[in-house]
């Protein structure tokens, strides 16, 4: 029988049974069409973009009294990480839709959680890799079946060169946050370091294209003074 996890509260806590298989939604990349100058026929080209994808959770509740019912809006509500029993090591990002329980029998209803899943899977356990020594190229591995935005955790001084597959992507450390550890968040796009719980950016400080890993190997290596570097793949998949 499925189940599944949202906010790290599960549907056997809430007393959900699911009455039909869950199958996590999967993605495909779009083409549009284009004419060119002179052209006799349409051309496709693949965009860079991927859809959101819309699927249902269908589910039974034997308690289905009033307070049952908040306890279940309350926790399955909004945005958070979905994690479904039929793919246990993936999670993805959702948005649930408030819920409309139809009455079945006296206490009892279903439930159909209507969910919106943003591109892609994502791994739980991503692997992390100990890039300190990669003054020449280390191999790092994606295995995902799309290209990765990964977040790469160091500490140094002055300028830091990554070069991931020949690209170079550069941080300009202040010699007064030498000692802190500097994130870059290829994902978002921004690197920052903590003060306390504040993230404070230094993305200002970066220069070139954020990192991205492609499918299978990849080679990075590091020039400058590092002093410690590691990788975090964020593997996701189709």
């Amino acid at each position: 029988m499925s189940s599944f996890i949202f906010n790290g509260v599960s549907s056997d806590e809430l007393g959900l049974m699911i009455t039909k298989p869950i199958v996590r939604p999967s993605w495909a990349a779009m083409y549009s069409e284009l004419t060119t100058s002179g052209g006799i026929r349409k051309v496709m080209q693949r965009m860079s973009t991927f859809d959101n994808a819309s699927f249902s959770i269908e589910t039974y509740a034997d308690d289905a009294s009033a307070d049952n019912i908040r306890k279940i809006f309350k926790a399955l509500n909004g945005y958070g990480r979905l994690i479904i029993s039929t793919a246990p090591d993936e999670y993805l990002n959702v948005i649930l839709n408030p819920i409309t329980p139809v009455p079945v029998a006296l206490l009892a209803a279903e439930i159909s959680i209507s969910v919106t899943a943003w591109p892609f899977a994502y791994a739980i356990a991503p692997t992390e890799y100990n890039l300190t020594d990669a003054v020449n190229y280390m191999e790092v591995n994606n295995r995902g079946t799309i290209f990765s935005a990964p977040e790469i955790h160091l500490k140094g001084s002055g300028n830091v060169t990554i070069n991931v597959n020949g690209a170079e992507f550069i941080v300009k450390i202040p010699a007064d946050i030498s000692s802190r550890e500097i994130i870059v968040d290829c994902d978002s796009q921004v690197a920052y370091y903590m003060d306390g719980e504040s993230r404070i950016s230094i993305t200002h400080r970066t220069y070139n294209n954020f990192p991205l890993l492609h499918e299978g190997a990849n080679y990075i290596k590091h020039t400058g003074e590092v002093s410690e570097m590691k990788c975090n793949v964020r593997e996701r998949w189709l």
